[in-house]
């Protein structure tokens, strides 16, 4: 007997938009290799901002966001794009040459950690954190787990899901009876607000807007079944103001935040719905601080109306980490 499905008007709806999506990422896609061809990346690079905006994964959409950023000059904007493309099309053998090309020219060196470097290898491909934060995440996750306080680890913002990967090995190599939540639409970035500036220029014009730093939530899946971390790894899907506050009972006590929400709105969600969890002495590292003055006007914000000092430690020019005081 033939089985019926009903589809309500939503769905059909939902349908229709994602398949004009598509049909405008593609024709925005060829006027990018058009525009690339002639050697005019500015408009390579609106039409580009415009696609990933859609949310609607083509392949090389972020292979041609890399391009265009390298004859912009930045290589190290163009690494992060390709490896965006290589999360939802790992076949992309263009993409993949010119990530390895670019990555031989942006070799950094790795601290003299044996068991950091061990993981750092196989994490790389998956996150768009700089190794100082990395390595930051890494110690003070350890020191958490090795001295406490007690309490689970929380991400808000995963992207490609490397710093979950890292945290979770650590997690199940020094306290494995804590849990990871790993928080992300995962499916982009949302939109900026009118804070989400840097050196002057919009968040949305920068390159890095609405739907950029995307990875299907399986990325971070994958990479935590390589590291035997799966089981302490719970993912949780959505933007930050309708899961954090559903999710902050079932997280428990919070022993270590990372915040790489990037905008204002998301960084001021987190620190509303999240710093009373803290435990005391938690320890909270804050990825973007030093680069978007959304994120930056945030935390600064939120400690000013609480009137708590902010006691943070640089750790390049973007990330800061601090600790949540005994008495806060």
């Amino acid at each position: 007997m033939p089985t019926h499905v009903a589809f309500s008007p939503s769905d059909a709806s939902a349908a229709r938009d994602t398949a004009s999506n598509l049909q405008t990422v593609k024709v925005l896609r060829r006027l990018a290799a058009e525009a690339l061809q002639q050697d005019d990346a500015p408009k390579a690079h609106t039409f580009l901002c415009k696609a990933k905006s859609l949310k609607t994964p083509v392949e090389s959409i972020d292979y041609l966001r890399g391009v265009t950023f390298l004859k912009n000059g930045d290589p190290a904007s163009a690494r992060e794009a390709l490896k965006e493309e290589l999360r939802y099309f790992p076949d992309n053998r263009a993409a993949q040459d010119l990530l390895n090309e670019i990555s031989r020219t942006l070799n950094v060196g790795v601290p003299q950690d044996e068991e950091f470097r061990t993981l750092y290898d196989v994490i790389r491909p998956y996150t768009m954190v700089g190794l100082p934060r990395l390595y930051s995440l890494y110690t003070h996750a350890r020191e958490v787990c090795e001295k406490g306080p007690l309490g689970n680890f929380v991400e808000c913002g995963v992207a490609g899901g490397g710093s979950s990967g890292l945290l979770s090995a650590v997690i199940a190599r020094f306290a494995p009876s804590r849990r990871l939540f790993s928080c992300d639409s995962f499916d982009g970035m949302p939109p900026a607000t009118e804070f989400d500036m840097h050196n002057g220029r919009h968040a949305e014009d920068s390159g890095w807007g609405t739907g950029t730093c995307a990875s299907p939530e399986n990325s971070v899946l994958t990479l935590c079944e390589r590291l035997g971390t799966r089981p302490l790894v719970t993912t949780v899907k959505g933007y930050f103001e309708d899961t954090l506050p559903v999710w902050r009972e079932r997280f428990g006590p919070i022993a270590f935040l990372h915040m790489d929400g990037d905008w204002y709105a998301s960084t001021k969600t987190i620190l509303d719905t999240l710093y009373d969890a803290l435990a005391p002495a938690a320890y909270v590292q804050v990825d973007d601080f030093g680069h978007w003055e959304g994120c930056r006007k945030a935390v600064t914000e939120f400690f000013e109306g609480r009137g708590i000092a902010l006691d943070a430690y640089a750790i390049d020019e973007s990330g800061i980490w601090f600790r949540k005081p005994a008495t806060a």
